[in-house]
């Protein structure tokens, strides 16, 4: 009895990948959705989570306790956005938030 694979030959439903039909360089990957950028939690079931969405001019951060939106800040830049957004999750972490794994 032979197999799918040696079924397969040419014209069957397995074809091999062609050099020239993979691009050379990977395409760019854009991000238009908002991401979570970190999820924590503390004793006595609270939740938190950070999520940036894309701006035209930049990026937006906003932050949740349980679900419930605490604040929102703008910023001209992606890179400017992550760096505070690490600085809100380092001052969490100093009043007892800890990282929250799904």
């Amino acid at each position: 009895m032979s197999s799918a694979f040696e079924k397969a030959g040419p014209g069957g439903w397995y074809h091999l990948c062609r050099r020239r039909s993979v691009p050379e360089t990977p395409s760019r990957v854009a991000f238009n959705e908002p991401v979570v950028l970190w999820r924590m939690e503390r004793v006595g079931g609270l939740l938190s989570h950070a999520v940036i969405g894309p701006r035209s001019n930049g990026a937006i951060i906003v932050w949740f306790v349980n679900g419930r939106p605490m604040g929102c800040r703008d910023f001209g830049d992606w890179s400017s956005a992550i760096r505070w957004s690490d600085q809100l999750q380092a001052q969490n972490w100093a009043v007892g938030w800890r990282l929250a794994f799904d």
